[in-house]
């Protein structure tokens, strides 16, 4: 895991400009899913398996920058997630950490509970194959279903690119038989962080282009 800075200041404030509230932002801190790394001062998400024990680590630039990637020996099985208090028959999947905290706020500004729901991140784009039946389904959903047999109903809000929706078809093929599957994507924007700046009516913050070997 990288090492953690002395707070997560930074973090606290790059995720405020996209959307996230306080609220939600450090109770992740508290329970260690979210922190400030050390050295180029990232925001880290941070997988846990049953145990509590973090198993993966996601990398995003604080700095205005493109920069994302995932720690040298993440664990794709336990991806970023925020899990309902008490158990849940549905399970909501993202591609990235920061689009689930925006669904989460989405809900809450909507009078809702997030945390009656199960929400996974997917730890980025899943690349499905050309034909559906040779596609795999990604590892961090395989895992969850196998330790919570009582969900029944999957909702996809993958990204409204192209990508997003190969995905979202490779899926409903893939799972459909088993589970109802609910296609959900961002009615506003590329993908759940867009939606939630248009809904709070907040301009998103434009990236910096950043050198390749700066990492």
């Amino acid at each position: 895991m990288p090492p953690k800075f002395k707070n997560s200041d930074r973090v606290l404030q790059y995720l405020f400009g996209r959307g996230i509230d306080y609220q939600l932002i450090q109770e992740c801190v508290a329970d260690g899913t979210i922190y400030e790394s050390a050295d180029y001062h990232n925001a880290v998400f941070i997988g846990k398996d049953e145990s509590g024990t973090p198993k993966y680590a996601a990398l995003r630039s604080t700095l205005g920058s493109t920069f994302k990637q995932d720690a040298s020996g993440s664990d794709k099985r336990y991806s970023f997630r925020l899990l309902a208090k008490k158990p849940a028959s549905t399970v909501h999947l993202f591609e990235a950490a920061i689009d689930l905290l925006s669904y989460a706020i989405y809900l809450k500004c909507e009078g809702k509970h997030y945390k009656a729901e199960n929400l996974l991140s997917l730890s980025g784009v899943y690349q499905p194959k050309k034909e559906a039946k040779d596609s795999k389904i990604p590892v961090a959903l395989t895992t969850f279903l196998s330790v919570n047999p009582q969900i029944k109903t999957i909702v996809l809000h993958l990204d409204n690119d192209k990508v997003g929706r190969l995905c979202t078809a490779t899926l409903k093929e893939l799972l459909q038989k088993d589970y109802k599957i609910v296609d959900d994507p961002p009615s506003a924007g590329k993908n759940f962080n867009d939606f939630l700046l248009s809904y709070l009516k907040i301009a998103r913050p434009k990236p910096k282009r950043e050198r390749s070997d700066v990492r």
